[in-house]
């Protein structure tokens, strides 16, 4: 995320500082193409910034669902064989998997938000 903020604003600046040294351009010109430069970068930045924010709400709302899906899992593994048979561990052990991604999804996105 840095980095893209890092390069974007290299992107802008680098264009913008050639313009400025081209001879016989104007120095209203310069400023006003300056000024369009900035604005780009700002819009640039805002836009990333609502991406990212948006992003982290998707993960959220799948994190949800996920939970869900693992407690629905967890129900239906009651009703299996009584007895610990291979199928009933592999179950096991498919659930135990997704909480642990889950767990770390969470973290990543506790992670992001501060």
């Amino acid at each position: 995320m840095k980095r893209a903020i890092v390069i974007a604003f290299f992107c802008c600046i680098i264009p913008v500082s050639a313009v400025q040294q081209t001879p016989g351009m104007g120095a209203q010109a310069a400023n006003s193409q300056a000024g369009m430069a900035s604005a780009a970068e700002n819009a640039q930045i805002r836009q990333m910034a609502a991406t990212h924010g948006d992003d982290a709400q998707a993960l959220r709302d799948d994190i949800k669902k996920m939970r869900a899906l693992v407690r629905q899992m967890e129900s239906n593994l009651a009703f299996v064989d009584t007895t610990q048979s291979p199928l009933k561990h592999q179950f096991q052990l498919d659930i135990d998997m997704w909480k642990i991604v889950i767990d770390h999804l969470e973290r990543r996105v506790q992670g992001s938000a501060r």
